[in-house]
């Protein structure tokens, strides 16, 4: 009897230590929520990885863990994920010795994703703040944010963080932004991906003082021994990222840079993403493409066009007779979109070609050179059998514009130290409400006349507002205007759900996963030629975007002649990797030539069912005018039965061949492997195909060679 209470004894002492299990709240796919009261936890997670929170009355608010299934911990000190400014104090978020009571805890499903929110009180600052975590099916992957409300009267909340985290030490990726258009200078003006080890006590510093992506792209990646960290920004104007090397760790801060905002109704602070997915960089591309797709666009997936534009080839030269002309040639070609650039409006063109400027907001179609409306010119791309697209910049407009009956008012335009920062444009300040009200009114009012499919929103002028009188302060006028743009995009979509949009600022100066959420493809680069350079963008950025956001066009250049050109192949597909572009006079080239870019066009048809729905991986360095690799090699991986892409361009005559491996095919299935110019060059399996390559040879015909290895099981 004695031996019996002894076990019985153990038994109810083991029902007292067992941890509590963790009950899942909420769910979507593989994304879930759960919490654990006894152990005052929540944890959301997906695709094998997930995060834990200390989350509860009874706790500091902490990241607990971040952990993959392979174990390593990615959080490696329990600490607040975010600081939170009111005046001159800094206080850690959710810390309860510094003021903060904790209110509640709720999970939900939000369309595609699920979304955890975390409330407290500062009652000394008069401030209530929620951090909100989400996490899209398929991803490891979440995304953060903050709230702030003031609980009465205003609050002056400063130095918005997005994310803090303590993580183990690896090489350190990133990726240069545009830094400028300098033709002499090419590779200032490239997105290079960037890798360095960073000693103990360094500190790599990135950031924006304007738009997003003018001096570095707002992303970082972390190599781990079996993992890959990455972590980045929803955001399109200015940010701060710090990585400081201590002995054993690298310590992350992702968020705006010195500011300050009153607010007297809740906003939120920039949002965040961060993951750790099992394997290498290529890996944390797949779980970004997944996260970008049904996270931040909700399901919507890309729709990579044969997509004509009439800027470098027409500038504001345009009329009814010579758009219809060549919307006939373009038809001609294979193409699928047709977009009508600058210089519709009245007034541009005043000063040359190239003069978008004048005119620029006064949103009235030139009746003298369009006397049937844009309307007749959308109808007949329809009837050609393409979409129609029109540009518009509605951010900036002609000083000449200013105070007419029904255009922008004075009161309305940013100012930096009391100047507009250019001599005949202005910048809108989007913080204003009457300003994103009028561009609102006269955007509606030009899609409900044109009915144009497709809408380029250009952005070629940036001032950082500190004007008084439009709801901002001295130091909050870049945030205030990305929500500001950020709010007339939402509108836009909610009108119009099936208008695509294209992201173009300068170039790319704003490219950044913020706006993948309101655009469908993005303008790289002004500098659209020559091919190796367009080359080197998408190969590095599509590290972190899908490539089928990635626009570059065909067009002429001094170095890569197309009248007459001597490899027609290398000129389409170096821009067949990502949204490939047309931009040139059709009526200028012979039978011969249309025939042939006919059939490049073709290919890029067949390249475009992976291209739509894949992630790409870079299988050597990235192309170069000058001084890279004598060939370059990049893929784009076939899912759901899509065959897998593989293109390899020679740039070194004095290397005549390479051997091409692909990566991430099934071991055990029989590809069919076939050049689109020689056709099939045998069959092996994917573990074959993997191990020992194809050997490609140079070609007399061109230097841009296409495998395409498709499975075929017996």
């Amino acid at each position: 009897m004695a031996q019996r209470l002894v076990l019985l004894s153990l038994f109810a002492f083991a029902l007292v230590v067992r941890p509590a299990q963790a009950a899942t709240v909420v769910s979507v796919g593989t994304a879930s929520i759960s919490n654990e009261p006894d152990a005052g936890t929540w944890t959301i997670g997906s695709a094998g990885t997930s995060l834990t929170l200390n989350l509860d009355s009874s706790h500091d608010f902490a990241i607990v863990r971040l952990t993959t299934s392979s174990g390593v911990p990615w959080a490696l000190r329990s600490l607040p994920d975010s600081v939170i400014k009111v005046g001159a104090q800094s206080v850690p978020f959710g810390n309860r010795a510094a003021g903060f009571v904790y209110q509640n805890a709720t999970a939900s499903v939000k369309g595609t994703m699920v979304q955890l929110d975390a409330t407290f009180d500062l009652p000394a600052a008069r401030l209530r703040v929620t951090r909100h975590y989400a996490a899209a099916s398929g991803s490891p992957t979440f995304e953060t944010w903050t709230t702030f409300g003031p609980l009465s009267g205003t609050v002056t909340v400063s130095d918005l963080d997005a994310l803090r985290l303590s993580v183990p030490v690896g090489a350190v990726r990133w990726l240069n932004g545009l830094q400028g258009d300098d033709p002499n200078n090419p590779r200032d003006s490239m997105f290079t991906l960037q890798k360095s080890t960073l000693n103990v006590g360094e500190r790599l510093a990135l950031g924006a003082e304007g738009r997003s992506s003018e001096q570095t792209v707002p992303w970082i990646a972390i190599d781990g021994e079996r993992d890959e960290f990455y972590a980045g920004l929803l955001w399109s104007g200015a940010w701060s990222l710090a990585a400081h090397r201590t002995n054993g760790t690298i310590e992350l801060a992702l968020g705006l840079p010195d500011m300050s905002t009153a607010i007297s109704a809740p906003i939120d602070g920039p949002r965040a993403f961060f993951g750790v997915t099992r394997g290498a960089l290529a890996q944390s591309t797949i779980a970004m493409r997944t996260f970008i797709v049904q996270g931040v666009r909700g399901g919507r997936g890309f729709e990579p066009l044969v997509t004509y534009n009439t800027w470098f080839a027409y500038g504001t030269a345009i009329d009814e007779r010579s758009m219809r002309a060549e919307i006939d040639g373009a038809a001609n070609l294979g193409a699928e979109l047709f977009v009508l650039d600058a210089g519709w409006y009245v007034g541009a063109g005043r000063e040359g070609a190239s003069d978008f400027l004048s005119g620029l907001g006064s949103w009235r179609v030139d009746s003298g050179r369009f006397p049937n409306g844009l309307r007749a010119i959308t109808d007949y791309a329809h009837e050609r059998g393409l979409k129609f697209g029109l540009w518009v910049e509605p951010e900036r407009v002609a000083q000449s514009t200013i105070g007419q009956r029904g255009l922008a008012q004075e009161s309305w335009l940013a100012k930096s130290d009391s100047r507009f920062g250019s001599a005949d444009g202005a910048q809108l300040c989007f913080a204003s409400a009457a300003a994103r009200e009028w561009v609102l009114d006269q955007l509606t009012e030009l899609i409900d006349s044109v009915a144009p499919d497709y809408l380029k929103w250009d952005n070629n002028f940036w001032v950082n507002c500190d004007r008084s009188g439009h709801g901002h302060g001295a130091t909050d006028g870049n945030f205030a205007h990305v929500n500001g743009l950020y709010e007339v995009l939402e509108s836009l979509r909610a009108r119009y759900p099936s208008l695509l949009i294209e992201n173009v600022s300068g170039g790319g100066n704003r490219l950044d996963v913020g706006m993948l959420r309101y655009s469908d493809v993005g303008w790289m680069d002004d500098r659209t030629a020559p091919s190796a350079h367009v080359r080197h963008n998408l190969q590095g950025l599509s590290v972190l975007f899908p490539p089928a956001y990635l626009l570059s066009f065909v067009m002429d250049h001094p170095a890569e002649r197309i009248h007459g050109a001597s490899d027609f192949p290398l000129y389409f597909r170096s821009r067949m990797t990502g949204v490939l572009g047309l931009c040139f006079r059709t009526a200028e080239f012979s039978e011969g030539d249309l025939e042939q870019m006919a059939r490049e066009i073709e290919i890029y048809q067949i390249i475009r069912q992976t291209l739509a729905r894949s992630p790409a991986r870079l299988l050597s360095e990235q192309a170069a005018e000058d001084g890279g690799p004598p060939w370059d090699v990049f893929q784009l991986t076939g899912f759901g039965g899509r065959p897998t892409i593989v293109s390899a361009f020679q740039s070194d005559e004095g290397v005549s061949e390479t051997t091409v491996k692909p990566l991430g095919l099934r071991s055990q299935s029989t590809y069919e492997v076939r050049s689109v110019d020689s056709g099939v060059l045998g069959t092996a399996t994917g573990a074959e195909l993997m191990r020992d390559g194809v050997l490609v040879r140079e070609s007399p015909r061109t230097a841009a060679h296409v495998l395409v290895f498709t499975i075929r099981e017996p």
